[in-house]
């Protein structure tokens, strides 16, 4: 094929800067033979970049996830190892351009002989949430959206309000949640007394978001970070992995993903504390979900939001049933 081409319509072709890939793309690559959609959501799209010698990967950040490329340039120098190898940047227009990094692992053949690689990754991980301790004021001048603990019920309240503006859920969950709010800012000043109570959260980090190339895991996908608790992370990660294995988040909690996690975090505190505050964010983690999605979804035509406004709906449910077994003294 001679001339690269771009499937999914006009709409979307005329998206793509094909002739900023070519000139990006290193000559390894050789001349690009085509440009297909892989995924398109209302805040960003993904393309496959199939060249002759070697696949890479286009991204364009949509208006509420533009940060991602800022993100990246900050992580890069010290960091590179976590994220997939990233041939161009462009903070201007919000694009990504990447080397192919494998395979998602909920795509893997035998997902769980790859198992034990994932405690490196999420100890790499959490050394640069605590690298990010000291650039939090950086992080948040380059618009990753500021979720931190003492946010949480603002953002919660603001949430309801534009859920009830928007039609998004029933009157009855909205009351449900707001009655939550006394339970969330018990935890949430509870866990802002740590010193690490504000961090980089990668805000989606799921099997879906960790890729597998020669048995090496890189994490992709850095659209949804922010600034919160750093152990609101693990949520989707273990969730998608143990599916319905585990009945409570105190068995989430002791799973040996999480531990690996943790250990890395004993130089801050002791491991029965550090297991005490993961069990606290894993509740708050709901929550950020559904802050997260609604995020996302304030610049999304009216199609999208009806097909992704009943995530936020899930989570808040989800959140309402959890707290109900928060006891009152949470520390």
């Amino acid at each position: 094929m001679n001339n690269p081409t771009a499937d999914q319509g006009d709409l979307l072709t005329q998206a793509v800067p094909l002739d900023w890939i070519k000139n990006a793309l290193p000559t390894r690559f050789g001349d690009i033979q085509h440009v297909e959609a892989v995924k398109l959501r209302p805040w960003s799209q993904v393309y496959r970049v199939a060249s002759e010698r070697g696949i890479s990967y286009f991204k364009i950040c949509g208006p509420d996830a533009q940060h991602e490329v800022s993100l990246l340039e900050w992580l890069l120098p010290d960091h590179a190892a976590i994220a997939p190898e990233i041939i161009a940047l462009s903070p201007e227009w919000g694009w990504v351009l990447m080397a192919d990094a494998g395979i998602p692992w909920r795509d893997l053949p035998r997902p769980a002989a790859y198992h034990q690689r994932l405690k490196p990754l999420l100890s790499s991980y959490a050394k640069l949430q605590q690298h990010s301790l000291d650039h939090i004021d950086h992080l948040l001048s380059i618009n990753l959206p500021d979720r931190r603990l003492e946010q949480l019920p603002q953002l919660v309240e603001d949430l309801i309000d534009a859920g009830d503006t928007n039609g998004w859920f029933e009157t009855e969950l909205q009351n449900q949640v707001l009655g939550t709010l006394p339970t969330l800012e018990r935890l949430c000043q509870g866990l802002s007394t740590s010193p690490y109570a504000a961090a980089l959260d990668h805000g989606d980090l799921h099997t879906g978001n960790v890729l597998i190339k020669r048995d090496r895991p890189r994490i992709c996908d850095w659209g949804d970070a922010c600034i919160t608790h750093p152990f609101c992370s693990l949520l989707p990660l273990v969730e998608t992995m143990v599916g319905d294995q585990c009945s409570s988040v105190g068995e989430l909690v002791n799973g040996d993903l999480i531990q690996a996690y943790l250990r890395t975090w004993q130089t801050f505190a002791p491991s029965h504390v550090l297991k005490v505050e993961m069990q606290q964010a894993l509740c708050l983690s709901l929550l950020l979900r559904a802050i997260d999605m609604a995020y996302m979804l304030q610049s999304a035509d009216a199609e999208s939001v009806k097909r992704w406004s009943p995530f936020v709906s899930k989570y808040l449910t989800r959140w309402v049933h959890i707290a109900a077994t928060i006891p009152q003294t949470v520390r």
